[in-house]
């Protein structure tokens, strides 16, 4: 029985440069029956460093490795740019709930990300490379402040044979992105309004992606939003992420937009 406070050494397998300041983590499992869905995240951890929440962004269906795409930002994720191949790393969980993907089989799916969001969602457009036909057709709304920043730029032509990737650039520097925030690309392409959407973002992007799918004629219960909170304990125990009712660490870090809609401390926060 695994111990859900139990934290387990990984080996580095690979190291990879991504965007201006993250590396992509490709990891010994944790432990032989460690398994995941979009949208969970483990509890990442280096001795005298701390630990920190980071979400798994590898195909959820792979057996031999994990994924994690990290940040360059504080301590903790410093310290984890300076390790090596064959360096440990400690990780426990996975926690928290997941994107409903298994509602979309045969649907459209619209994903939408902002700058390093895309992480969470990529494992949803990996599981659509692996799988064509499994969804309608899925669309990508990703943008960026620069294309420096963009992350994951090597695997674009592979999904673009199956999802239309559309990118949108606060400075961009040629034609072949549009200019503007995210949201922009509602305006430049038509999504069926009857997709199911799975949005994750900085907080301030939400209130104006939400804003402009419920202008567009999207359903509250088919869009499903990954929030970002302070989280310690992955467990619910240290309070920090509560909205509401609710702990982001594990009643989330995925809720439906209908859902959030009734707590008024979270959205006034956006």
């Amino acid at each position: 029985m695994i111990n859900d406070y139990q934290t387990y050494n990984s080996k580095i397998l690979k190291i990879e440069n991504e965007g201006s300041e993250s590396k992509t983590f490709t990891l010994s499992l944790s432990y032989p029956d460690f398994s995941f869905e979009p949208g969970q995240y483990v509890m990442v951890s280096l001795p005298g460093f701390g630990e920190s929440p980071i979400s798994l962004t590898s195909y959820f269906n792979e057996k031999k490795f994990i994924q994690l795409t990290i940040r360059k930002v504080g301590i903790l994720t410093s310290a984890i740019h300076e390790l090596k191949k064959g360096d440990m790393i400690g990780i426990r969980g996975p926690y928290g709930n997941s994107f409903p993907i298994g509602i979309a089989k045969g649907k459209n799916v619209l994903i939408v990300a902002g700058g390093i969001a895309i992480e969470p969602v990529r494992p949803i457009i990996l599981d659509a490379v692996n799988n064509p036909g499994k969804y309608k057709k899925v669309f990508i709304f990703y943008g960026c402040r620069d294309e420096s920043a963009l992350i994951y730029k090597k695997e674009y032509p592979a999904w673009q044979k199956v999802c239309d990737l559309s990118l949108a650039l606060d400075n961009p520097t040629t034609k072949k992105f549009t200019k503007g925030v995210v949201t922009a690309l509602f305006d430049v392409k038509d999504i069926p309004a009857d997709s199911i959407a799975y949005v994750c973002g900085p907080p301030v992007m939400y209130k104006f992606v939400l804003a402009k799918m419920m202008e567009k004629g999207f359903n509250p219960e088919n869009i499903y939003v990954s929030l970002e909170r302070h989280m310690d304990c992955g467990q619910g125990i240290c309070q920090h992420c509560a909205i509401g009712t609710k702990y982001v660490c594990k009643d989330g870090p995925i809720f439906s937009y209908a859902e959030l809609m009734n707590f008024k401390t979270w959205l006034s926060a956006i």
